[in-house]
């Protein structure tokens, strides 16, 4: 049976971020089409949440300051906490919104799932960055086809409208403490609580990306995540996959271990290669001990 979406929370976690422009993009939307609805930000300890603070003059919206940095699976539980409305459309703080119908788009599709996700595109032409480069490649995923294929695997949590119960049934894991691959695991969760996912086509647009090397300190730290919860995450990682293929595994530590300084320092540089960046997350995944 479809569920009316005509009230909505709009929910966004934000940490060292400034969303006030989106915030506004928001607003604009929602009001020629939502009965009713809200828009919240939570900032999850930034080092200085002011650049927020103008959300809280805006109507419909308001802007929280969590003092600790608690991880964003655990900032989009306390949103969902917060929120009072039926359908909840949880956002990044650093997208872009560029097409008029995004809102009108979520309330009027016909699914009867319990989660519906809108997509993302990859803006701009940045050659010399690795952010850019990686999402670039991976755009056959992120199309409807490609989402719609495994609906489950690799989900991403940057664009998604979720009903309440589901929410508060499957909440988002927050043994997931930093950042990578907690949306994974949801994902799994909603396949294994059986939980209808719908995949639209209604993207953001990703308009920012982190320098080089702030990218590839993220994709440890990433990496870090996914070796901790390797066992929970099968059959979901493609580089877990990769990685259990690989015989002997000593080998590839040896190799790894001599050739990282100088593949990090490509990677950080201008012009960074995929293959390498994609030989690295696994020799970095690889050489963690367990």
């Amino acid at each position: 049976m479809k569920r009316e979406k005509k009230v909505l929370s709009i929910l966004i976690p934000t940490y060292n971020s400034c969303c006030v422009e989106q915030v506004k993009r928001l607003l604009e939307l929602c009001l020629p089409c939502v009965s009713a609805f809200e828009i919240i930000v939570a900032d999850d300890g930034s080092a200085d949440p002011t650049p927020n603070q103008p959300v809280n003059d805006l109507p419909h919206c308001s802007f929280i300051i969590k003092e600790k940095n608690e991880g964003s699976a655990a900032t989009r539980n306390f949103l969902a906490q917060q929120s009072q409305y039926e359908w909840l459309l949880f956002l990044d703080s650093d997208v872009s919104i560029l097409h008029d119908d995004f809102i009108s788009k979520y309330l009027s599709c016909e699914s009867t799932a319990g989660v519906i996700n809108g997509g993302i595109a990859v803006g701009g032409f940045h050659p010399d960055n690795l952010r850019w480069r990686y999402e670039k490649q991976a755009e056959p995923a992120h199309r409807v086809s490609g989402r719609q294929a495994r609906p489950y695997h690799g989900f991403r949590s940057t664009n998604f409208l979720i009903h309440r119960d589901v929410m508060f049934r499957v909440p988002f894991d927050e043994r997931f403490k930093g950042s990578g691959y907690e949306d994974v695991f949801f994902g799994k969760a909603l396949e294994q609580a059986q939980v209808k996912v719908c995949h639209i086509d209604n993207p953001v647009t990703m308009t920012s990306y982190e320098e080089n090397g702030q990218f590839m300190t993220k994709t440890e730290r990433n990496m870090q995540t996914l070796h901790r919860f390797r066992q929970e995450l099968q059959g979901y990682s493609d580089l877990i996959t990769w990685s259990n293929r690989l015989i002997p595994k000593a080998l590839w530590r040896g190799l790894f271990s001599m050739v990282q300084a100088p593949m990090r320092k490509h990677l950080c540089g201008p012009r960074p290669r995929l293959l390498l960046y994609n030989i690295y997350r696994l020799g970095y995944y690889l050489s963690i001990k367990a």
